[in-house]
């Protein structure tokens, strides 16, 4: 098997081991791995319309609704005016979403504390320059054509 399609199977099974941990880690919370993502994405960069969230995670904009929504109901976001747009609303941590969101980011950083231990030294520097330099090389491809 190819090297660089073995990389890509390496991947796609560390993101569904992490989906699937992060799922069970944050059930007692109702928070799944699509609900963790957004709440991720709104502490790092503010509040954010849902087709703006949809881009950066490349998925769709009604999933993005969907996360949302539920989000929104259990009382960890809320929709604010946007000025700039009288129908796509701002989407905002509330202040039970950041505490939320916080007690996860701990619990998170735990475990990460423990796997970072149980390998060697570098590894995760290695695998994140191995990570960049095949994502630049993929984009530099299809944008060529």
């Amino acid at each position: 098997m190819d090297e660089t399609y073995a990389l890509i199977l390496e991947i796609r099974r560390a993101f569904a081991d992490l989906r699937a941990h992060s799922d069970r880690m944050n059930a007692a919370q109702g928070i799944t791995a699509a609900r963790r993502a957004v709440m991720e994405h709104l502490s790092a960069h503010g509040p954010a319309t849902v087709p703006q969230i949809a881009e950066v995670k490349q998925v769709t904009r009604q999933h993005v609704q969907t996360v949302a929504d539920e989000l929104t109901a259990r009382g960890l976001t809320a929709f604010r005016d946007n000025p700039a747009h009288k129908r796509s609303h701002f989407l905002d941590l509330t202040e039970d979403g950041r505490a939320t969101f916080a007690a996860i980011r701990e619990k998170e950083t735990e475990l990460l504390a423990r796997v970072s231990e149980a390998m060697p030294p570098d590894t995760a520097a290695q695998g994140r320059a191995a990570l960049r330099t095949f994502r630049a090389a993929l984009a530099h491809l299809v944008a060529d054509g």
